[in-house]
């Protein structure tokens, strides 16, 4: 999943490994080396937060656009940092229903990115089209060794998709 560039390949591989998990045709966590950084699709162009643009309040078409596109990167990063978590913290001692609610979470993060990206479609636009930022991965890099602190991380973007 995490090599996957394309949000539709993203959400199918999370599908399946999720569904094989839950089966139990993937009954364990191995040993994982995750890559520093997940693919990323060519678009959105990622700038700094500071230099994203405001989004104001309001219900024309474009701000629906834009709030809807917010929610859809966030989404699609947490599909990545939840199996960013279950690969870089396979090691720990942790208990599998732990993992099972992280593999859980990376595929309830699929199905809301896959539908963001069907109400984008309906009003006329698409994951990408607008800019966004990469706050949440590099907050995931700093956490990348503490993962106390990645659940943290975890926990704020959840909040964050929620009160969007």
């Amino acid at each position: 999943m995490l090599e996957a560039a394309a949000p539709a390949d993203k959400i199918a591989l999370s599908r399946d490994a999720a569904a094989a998990w839950r089966s139990g045709a993937l009954a364990a966590v191995g040993e994982a080396a995750p890559p520093d950084r997940p693919a990323r699709p060519v678009r959105p162009l990622l700038l700094p937060p500071r230099d994203m643009p405001r989004r104001r309040a309001g219900g024309s078409h474009a701000h629906r656009i834009a709030l809807l596109h917010a929610i859809a990167h966030i989404e699609l990063n947490a599909i990545d940092l939840a199996w960013d978590l279950v690969a870089r913290f396979a090691g720990e001692d942790l208990p599998r229903a732990f993992f099972d609610d992280w593999v859980a979470v990376a595929a309830e993060e699929a199905k809301h990115h896959a539908l963001l990206a069907l109400r984008l479609a309906a009003l006329g636009a698409a994951y990408g089209d607008l800019p966004a930022h990469d706050g949440l991965w590099e907050a995931a890099q700093a956490t990348a060794h503490d993962l106390l602190a990645r659940l943290a991380v975890c926990r704020w973007c959840s909040k964050r998709a929620a009160s969007t």
